[in-house]
C-alpha cells in the first residue's frame, strides 16, 4: 500500500443518502455520514437497528439500493477493490477460514493488500493481543475471542487509514479488550486513521469514542458530537442513560 501523505482536512468516508438490504428490501435508509482522520465513531443501536448491513453497505460487502460511499476520496462504486483497499474490517468470526491456520491466514489477506504478513500500524502486534502462540495452530482450534483476535490482526495489515470494528471487542478477554481500547485511541491520535466501532456495549462508547451515533428503525436517530458526548457522559452512567431514553422513545415507552 503506498505510504501517502494524508490530507487532515479531507473527509476520510463519506455516506450519502444510503441505503441497503437484501432482496431488495430496504434495512437502512437515507443515512449520511462524513468521517474524518482522528475521529472515532461508536455506532451503537438495538438488535435489528441496522448496524451490521451498514457496516456491510459501507465497506462494499452489500451492494447500495440508493445513494453513495466515498473512501478517502474514491467512490465505492466506480473502484470497489481500490475503495477497499483503504480499510480494514475485522471481519464476523463464522467467516474466518477455519481451515487455515493463524499464519495462513494472515498470508491470505497480506497477500489481498500486497503488504507484508506482518505490517502493523504498531510493532508486534500479536503479542500485544497475547495471540502469538495461536499463530502457528489451524483456526478451528481457536476459541471464539482468538477467532476474533485473528480477524482484528487481518484488519490492521497493511495500516488502513479507514479502520471498522463491528462488534468486535464484544468476545475479547479483559485485557484484549483494554489493549485494543488503548491502541485504537493511539491510532486515532496519530491523526494517520479514521475508525468506526459498532457495538451494543453502550459504556464502551464514552470512554474510547470522540462521536457517537444512534440508529433504530433504519436510520440515524441520535447524533452526538465531540462536545454532546462529553456533554452526555460528564457524570457517571450519563450517556447510558442518554441512549436508555433514545431507545424508550423509539420504542414508545415512557421513561
Amino acid at each position: 500500500m503506498a505510504d501517502l501523505a494524508p490530507d487532515p482536512g479531507a473527509p476520510l468516508l463519506i455516506l450519502r443518502g444510503v441505503a441497503a438490504g437484501y432482496r431488495g428490501r430496504a434495512v437502512v435508509t437515507g443515512v449520511d455520514l462524513t468521517l474524518r482522520r482522528g475521529e472515532i465513531l461508536g455506532l451503537l443501536g438495538a438488535n435489528g437497528s441496522g448496524k451490521s448491513t451498514l457496516v456491510k453497505a459501507f465497506t462494499g460487502q452489500l451492494p447500495l439500493l440508493a445513494g453513495s460511499v466515498a473512501v478517502d476520496g474514491v467512490d465505492m462504486a466506480a473502484s470497489p477493490e481500490k475503495a477497499k483497499a483503504l480499510l480494514g474490517l475485522a471481519v464476523d468470526v463464522g467467516e474466518v477460514p477455519t481451515a487455515l491456520t493463524g499464519r495462513q491466514y494472515l498470508e491470505l489477506v497480506a497477500s489481498i493488500r500486497r503488504c507484508a504478513a506482518d505490517a502493523w500500524p504498531v510493532a508486534d502486534l500479536p503479542s500485544l493481543l497475547a495471540i502469538e502462540r495461536w499463530i502457528a495452530r489451524p483456526i478451528a482450534t481457536y476459541s471464539l475471542g482468538t477467532r476474533m483476535k485473528i480477524s482484528i490482526l487481518a484488519a490492521f495489515l497493511g495500516a488502513p487509514p479507514l479502520l471498522v470494528f463491528d462488534e468486535s471487542l464484544n468476545g475479547l478477554d479483559p485485557v484484549a479488550a483494554y489493549r485494543m481500547k488503548r491502541l485504537i485511541a493511539d491510532l486515532a491520535a496519530s491523526g494517520r486513521h479514521g475508525i468506526v466501532l459498532s457495538t451494543h456495549v453502550v459504556e464502551t462508547i464514552p470512554t474510547v469514542c470522540t462521536r457517537a451515533m444512534f440508529l433504530a428503525e433504519g436510520g440515524i436517530a441520535e447524533n452526538w458530537d465531540a462536545v454532546a458526548l462529553a456533554a452526555a457522559a460528564a457524570s457517571p452512567g450519563g450517556f447510558e442513560a442518554h441512549v436508555m431514553a433514545a431507545l424508550t422513545r423509539r420504542a414508545g415507552i415512557a421513561a
